[in-house]
């Protein structure tokens, strides 16, 4: 069993994009033995969220590992269960409130940069950013004709025409 005066391990928090999983925003606690997430303006990890009450979990160092608790109304989901406490294993995904922000806890250092997704980066991927020059003008085919953009465009003549008048009137007088 682990001392009280055993420091906590460093740990790293992501918040993941809920599209992608990629990570958004990243915190780094080293030598803190409580964090806080929620809304609140004095918690370590603050998100504005609707679903994130203003006190939402506090992660804890206790008897040599990290434990989530879940603190706030809307509930702290792991594996899509919701939790009272949890001990946290090496890399963690939990979500605050049924429809909240998903965040990864992960023990010690990330070694991933800002720019992972581009760090990651794959040549033989590239194809797929490659534009389909075909669908791309029939796309544009399809908007341009469509009534409301020619209705659009007619406005948009009719407006700078209107617009030109008066410049011109206004030249006249002076």
């Amino acid at each position: 069993m682990a001392s009280l005066s055993q420091p906590p391990e460093p740990i790293t928090l992501h918040l993941l994009d809920s599209a992608q999983g990629h990570p958004v925003q990243t915190w780094l606690f080293r030598d803190k033995r409580a964090i806080t997430l929620g809304r609140a303006d004095d918690c370590d990890v603050v998100l504005a969220d609707a679903h994130v009450s203003r006190s939402h979990a506090s992660l804890v160092w206790q008897n040599g590992g990290w434990t989530l608790f879940s603190t706030g109304r809307h509930g702290t989901l792991v594996n899509d269960r919701l939790i009272a406490e949890c001990p946290l294993e090496r890399s963690t995904t939990f979500r605050l409130g049924p429809s909240g922000p998903v965040l990864r806890f992960e023990t010690g250092v990330s070694t991933k940069r800002p720019t992972e997704t581009i760090d990651a980066f794959q040549p033989e991927l590239l194809n797929m950013l490659e534009i389909d020059r075909d669908r791309l003008q029939q796309d544009v085919d399809d908007i341009a004709g469509n009534a409301l953009f020619r209705e659009l465009q007619e406005r948009v003549r009719a407006s700078k025409m209107r617009s030109d008048e008066g410049a011109t009137e206004e030249t006249q007088i002076r």
